[in-house]
């Protein structure tokens, strides 16, 4: 065997082991999420909803639990909002922070999401294993800004469907 045929018989293997590398990276990278196609979280949906002439420029909402654990997360010019909640408790209440324009002029009003619920696993299939799925057993909010609660759907599921619509 010629130095040139070793080369090439080397060159040839390497060309095909990256050629499997590559094959195997590209598999690897398309099963990043095990096949599952469906979300597997479940949020509170709600809707705002303005009445009157003032809008709400933004709102920031701390999640409080029984267990003393806190969330923040914010959202400029709000129409709706999702709201995480704990598998683990049956209950959270939502410090929600409201930045509104009245005819130019800024002001903030706090106000009180409190959300009973109870939670239970769902199976989704075999791709997606388990979510948890949630059922509103109470809620309220303070009147400050808020005017109104409506519950639009008890059942809080992975389908990203409106649950409550918050008026104010």
């Amino acid at each position: 065997m010629t130095p040139h045929s070793k080369t090439m018989k080397r060159n040839c293997c390497l060309s095909g082991i990256y050629a499997l590398l590559a094959i195997l990276l590209l598999t690897l990278s398309s099963c990043g999420n095990n096949g599952c196609e469906e979300t597997r979280e479940s949020y509170l949906y709600a809707s705002l909803k303005a009445t009157g002439r003032f809008s709400i420029k933004s709102l920031n909402a701390w999640a409080l639990t029984e267990d003393g654990d806190s969330l923040k997360l914010s959202v400029s010019s709000p129409n709706a909002i999702e709201f995480n909640l704990k598998p683990d408790t049956t209950f959270t209440a939502f410090r929600l922070q409201c930045i509104f324009d009245d005819l130019g002029d800024s002001y903030q009003i706090d106000d009180t999401l409190t959300v009973r619920y109870e939670s239970y696993p769902y199976y989704l299939n075999m791709e997606c294993g388990c979510s948890i799925f949630y059922i509103i057993d109470d809620i309220h909010v303070t009147d400050h800004l808020f005017k109104s609660l409506s519950i639009e759907s008890k059942e809080i599921t992975n389908n990203e469907k409106i649950n409550i619509i918050l008026k104010y």
